[in-house]
């Protein structure tokens, strides 16, 4: 491992990388105003100069810091740039103080970045356009992960970025696309981008405008959550909750196996384990939800019941939390909504959660404790797509479900300590640690956080950054080892 001189080389170097980046997305919010000959354009220009010249300045400082990331390396990279960028993307919410206290620059910045979608906005018709596309664009980076806007650039870096990436992503048993990291992120880059542009494509030939369009475009694709509107995607035409669906199911499938399908390897992607359960669970719950609705006798119509079951599913399983309807969808509903919230979607996609691959080798692991019992000497191993699973990787699923299960615990404790109740402490802390913001508003009836006290927002950033970053990699920044110099 190298020096902590060199460790902040590094880190400062991937940064300027990432805010490049960000400086050049920030053309989206420009073209915003433009076509809506708003005034606030100049706060999104001169953004994009300070995240430039920021960005400039790392990179030429620390370009000769290049140097092969190690494990431990990656995961404080990834959390530096987690904490950082956030920060730094609270700058545009400063300049409207009318409507964003300093906490709520932070808090919206952090809901944005991590795909969680919780907001402070109470009344959406006050702002501008470019700001409401500035919201969704965040969750469009924070869905696609800081690790691919920088391997995606980096073809000639002397060193393995492995190391990098999955610090960012889980990804157990689904190998490489190419030989190399860079080729396999570049892929998904082109991947992200075409799935965004389609589904901005089919959203503004439905009923959506040119922002709402792309502002959903955004926040579907990256499963994120914020939406135009406060009544979420309930406002919207059942021709856009469709389109909305299906792409919040294909951003809650791995990375890895859209692009196999884009390849054309269909044998990979329909062999897939994870694949097959993250479909079943989707469809036996929608089923479930049809029969209860039926039997309470709603007097929706067999379309409106079997759309609305379809999407709280997709919508929950893949962390995006968008509302298809105002109605309360019942107890029983929102029982197995508050469930589902801790499963999330495939690993390696813009979903959160414990993730489908993680529940499937809790439960198998289950089975096989259970045959042991009956079996003592049977040598049981867990499987996944026809492979054991080695005991390294059981701890680790097992050490991330239990601190899982612990930081929404102690979520509960400190939001109730702030001054909430406890049925609202836990929905915030279930949803905003699953990155599933909007959801909450099933349980609590609240348009948005801004009711709820400033400590209580913080302890929601501290939850959102625990989800998106799977606890392991955020920990990863407080160890002392990676301060010491060798």
């Amino acid at each position: 491992m190298y020096g902590s001189r060199t460790n902040f080389g590094v880190v400062a170097y991937f940064t300027g990388i990432a805010m490049v980046w960000f400086a050049g997305l920030q053309i989206f919010p420009v073209i915003m105003a433009l076509i809506y000959c708003e005034p606030q354009i100049r706060i999104f220009e001169m953004s994009a100069l300070f995240y430039m010249l920021t960005g400039i300045t790392l990179v030429y400082l620390f370009r000769n810091f290049k140097q092969p990331v190690s494990k431990r390396q990656g995961q404080f990279c990834v959390s530096f740039l987690w904490l950082f960028l956030p920060v730094a993307g609270a700058f545009p919410y400063m300049f409207f103080a009318g409507e964003f206290s300093l906490t709520d620059c932070f808090f919206e910045s952090f809901s944005g970045f991590t795909t969680t979608g919780s907001t402070v906005v109470e009344k959406f018709s006050d702002l501008p356009k470019c700001l409401l596309c500035y919201r969704s664009l965040t969750q469009w980076v924070g869905g696609l992960g800081f690790t691919v806007l920088i391997i995606s650039v980096l073809s000639d870096y002397p060193g393995n970025l492995n190391n990098l990436f999955s610090s960012e992503f889980f990804y157990l048993g689904l190998g490489r696309i190419y030989p190399r990291i860079g080729t396999t992120v570049r892929r998904i880059l082109l991947i992200y981008c075409s799935l965004t542009l389609l589904c901005f494509l089919l959203l503004y030939s439905g009923s959506m405008n040119v922002c709402e369009a792309l502002c959903h475009a955004f926040s579907t694709v990256s499963t994120g959550g914020f939406s135009t509107s406060a009544n979420s995607l309930a406002d919207f035409d059942s021709y856009s909750q469709w389109v909305v669906m299906c792409f919040m199911f294909l951003s809650g499938i791995s990375f890895f196996l859209i692009v196999y399908l884009f390849q054309g390897r269909f044998k990979l992607v329909f062999n897939n384990e994870q694949l097959k359960y993250y479909v079943l669970l989707i469809v036996t719950v929608s089923i479930c939800f049809v029969v209860y609705w039926s039997l309470r006798w709603e007097p929706a119509t067999w379309a409106e019941k079997i759309k609305d079951s379809l999407f709280y599913s997709v919508s929950i399983v893949s962390s995006t939390g968008y509302n298809p309807s105002l109605k309360t969808p019942g107890v029983f509903v929102s029982a197995c909504l508050l469930i589902l919230m801790f499963v999330g979607g495939c690993s390696a996609s813009s979903a959160s959660g414990v993730k489908v691959i993680r529940v499937l080798i809790l439960f198998r692991y289950a089975g096989t404790a259970l045959t042991k019992i009956f079996h003592p000497n049977a040598i049981v191993p867990v499987r996944y797509n026809k492979k054991s699973v080695s005991d390294e990787d059981l701890r680790a699923v097992f050490g991330f479900f239990f601190l899982y299960l612990a930081v929404f615990m102690v979520g509960i404790f400190a939001l109730c300590c702030a001054g909430n109740g406890f049925s609202s402490s836990m929905v915030m802390s279930a949803a905003n640690l699953g990155n599933i913001g909007p959801m909450a508003l099933q349980y609590t009836g609240s348009v948005s956080c801004s009711s709820i006290s400033e400590v209580s927002r913080l302890i929601l950033i501290i939850l959102m950054l625990l989800g998106r970053l799977e606890i392991y990699t955020f920990v990863a920044v407080f160890s002392k080892s990676l301060y010491k110099t060798r």
